[in-house]
């Protein structure tokens, strides 16, 4: 059914959001790492980077076959660089007056006079409200799109690729995306540590209904300790092997 939404039109905006997703996401590397330099050390730093892991991923989901689910972590973050992008680049540019209006608008706010006695240009408004919001809601968005990567695109990547939906080369390739997130980042380790919450006030006595039956329990505890081994040995691998060597021991 999805495919049929993605038939003549549709198809073409989906393969425009990612060609806005890597776009936005090639400027960040490249403000932040310059031209790219041909030695080992340069290599290494754009792997542990997020932003080159959004990069790849984006580029593979460009170039499969379209996944509409896919695309909600990239308009997400895709927006907080445009915000970041104007405040830091395009309306300095414009506007070269504006960080030293907001500098003074700041120290006037711990000043008896307050914020009143800084008449702020509109550039500066427009600035100072991106930068406002932008530190309000990124941190709540960075949260809420971990669990929808985990919980939403992991499952329907999956279900996809068992009933020939998406490739079956999708749910290999995005978690190894995902295996790289649990190891660097800690919003992605919290995702998880909440939907493993959820699933166990839905699925695992006492706080289960009745109508769950116990063969999905089971099935559930064991997928659920699984990953929690896995887990482990991402984050802390001798920890891991050595819990392992106990286990088997007794």
């Amino acid at each position: 059914m999805l495919r049929l939404l993605f038939r003549g039109g549709a198809n073409w905006y989906y393969s425009q959001a990612y060609l806005g997703a890597l776009t936005s996401y090639a400027i960040v590397i490249y403000k932040t790492y310059g031209p790219p330099q041909l030695n080992l050390a340069f290599v290494q730093r754009l792997l542990v980077d997020e932003n080159v892991e959004y990069l790849l991923l984006a580029l593979y989901w460009y170039m499969s076959g379209p996944i509409l689910v896919t695309l909600l972590p990239f308009v997400v973050f895709s927006l907080f660089h445009v915000i970041t992008y104007t405040r830091s680049s395009l309306i300095p540019m414009f506007f070269p007056e504006v960080a030293a209006e907001i500098q003074r608008a700041r120290q006037a706010e711990g000043s008896a006079a307050g914020m009143s006695a800084v008449a702020l240009s509109p550039a500066a408004r427009v600035s100072k409200f991106m930068g406002d919001w932008s530190s309000r809601y990124y941190s709540p968005a960075l949260r809420e799109v971990g669990v929808w990567e985990v919980a939403v695109i992991g499952v329907w990547i999956v279900v996809g690729a068992v009933t020939l939906q998406t490739p079956l080369l999708a749910p290999m390739f995005y978690f190894q995306f995902l295996r790289m997130r649990y190891a660097l980042s800690a919003p992605t380790r919290a995702a998880f540590r909440r939907v493993r919450v959820f699933l166990d006030r839905l699925l695992t006595p006492p706080t289960a209904t009745a109508h769950v039956p116990g063969v999905v329990a089971d099935s559930y505890v064991k997928a659920r300790d699984f990953l929690v081994r896995m887990g482990s040995m991402i984050t802390d691998p001798a920890a891991a092997a050595a819990a392992a060597q106990q286990q088997q021991q007794r």
